[in-house]
């Protein structure tokens, strides 16, 4: 699957949509801290997984990709994870 050049722009927009209440003022960026700066604990970081399923129509465990949900600390870590993870995608014809 390609990754367009909103590719970051979208994965920002999946993270700031599972942000609790009391942080959604929060601005996000590529260094923002999930949990500390956005509330994210490891159930918030698995919603977003489900969310980035969804809105790519992937299934990642037919990627073949293993993330480790505990190593994703930063906003960057997601959208360098979402990368991997739809480098792996086939491109359907």
């Amino acid at each position: 699957m390609e990754i367009d050049s909103n590719f970051d722009e979208k994965i920002m927009t999946l993270i700031a949509g599972v942000v609790p209440g009391k942080f959604k003022k929060t601005k996000i960026t590529l260094e923002s801290h999930l949990q500390k700066e956005l509330g994210l604990d490891s159930i918030g970081v698995l919603a977003l997984v489900f969310q980035l399923e969804e809105s790519f129509g992937i299934d990642i465990t037919e990627t073949g990709v293993a993330i480790d949900i505990a190593k994703l600390k930063t906003v960057g870590d997601i959208v360098n994870a979402g990368r991997e993870i739809l480098s792996h995608v086939p491109v359907s014809k």
